[in-house]
């Protein structure tokens, strides 16, 4: 460190020193590292300031005295130009640590910032999509055994969750249902349209359907079937059923006699030409 009192080779070695004292790093990993170059420009910053002061009282004082004792032995003042020139040059002293001091203190004021922000609050991963380390999160499962249309439907989040805790909990409705799926998205085109009918089963199984309308997740599975299919070269579709619906032999199976559709336990699976593939199982009076 160099003060205005000293050379211009030592202003020019503070200025190098400034330089070379480490930036503050743009993503801070290590904190011990940070509040340890912290620490050291804070100490550069307070002993250059305090320097500075003390130097420039004792020049002062140094220069009263040099006058005070050419004036008693009766000897002229230096001449004007001199005096100017010196000056001039104390004042280049002066403003080059003052250069190198704010340098410092930029280093500083930047690097309080990022340890603030290092150390500031942090918003928390919602618990539904960050798990424990190593573990699988719940949105990683909806994802794996829905697929990404479905798991990414905020209106199915309920019922994905539903479907979720019942396969954890055992419940076997859930477990076929997810079964279905996961055997639905890993199997050759010839076996999906056979597979839409098995899928709407298990559907109805784990969500029974007693009453007139449609669920949105109903229709979401039922649309997103009929994508894939089409994706696979297919043009099955699928056809919802609702109670209070004439029973129709045609189109419904029922393992009793009735002409009044009271529940639904499947949905029609259509041929591309809009004949009838597979029929709904129901439940009549």
């Amino acid at each position: 460190m160099t003060f205005p009192w000293s050379g211009k080779s030592e202003r020019m070695e503070t200025e190098r020193t400034a330089d070379s004292l480490p930036n503050a790093p743009a993503d801070p990993g290590d904190l011990k590292q940070l509040i340890a170059t912290l620490g050291r420009l804070g100490e550069l910053v307070a002993s250059a300031n305090e320097k500075i002061l003390t130097g420039l009282a004792e020049r002062g004082l140094a220069r009263a005295n040099e006058d005070g004792g050419a004036s008693e032995m009766g000897t002229f003042p230096q001449k004007p130009d001199a005096t100017e020139t010196r000056l001039a040059a104390l004042a280049e002293q002066v403003a080059g640590v003052a250069q190198a001091v704010e340098r410092l203190q930029g280093q500083f004021d930047r690097g309080m910032e990022q340890l603030a922000e290092l150390l500031g609050p942090q918003s928390a991963p919602a618990a539904s999509e960050v798990g424990e380390a190593g573990e699988v999160s719940l949105a990683d499962w909806e994802q794996a055994v829905l697929g990404r249309d479905l798991a990414a439907h905020p209106a199915l989040a309920f019922q994905r969750h539903q479907l979720l805790s019942g396969v954890l909990e055992g419940n076997a409705a859930a477990c076929a249902l997810a079964g279905q799926l996961l055997v639905f998205r890993s199997s050759p085109a010839e076996r999906l349209p056979q597979l839409l009918k098995d899928l709407g089963e298990a559907y109805y199984r784990w969500q029974p359907k007693t009453r007139p309308g449609n669920n949105p997740f109903e229709e979401s599975l039922a649309g997103w079937l009929q994508r894939a299919c089409e994706a696979a070269g297919l043009h099955n579709t699928i056809e919802l059923v609702h109670p209070g619906e004439r029973f129709d032999a045609a189109r419904h199976n029922a393992a009793s006699r009735g002409v009044e559709i009271t529940e639904v336990l499947g949905w029609i699976v259509l041929r591309d030409n809009g004949k009838v593939y597979t029929k709904a199982n129901v439940a009549v009076r």
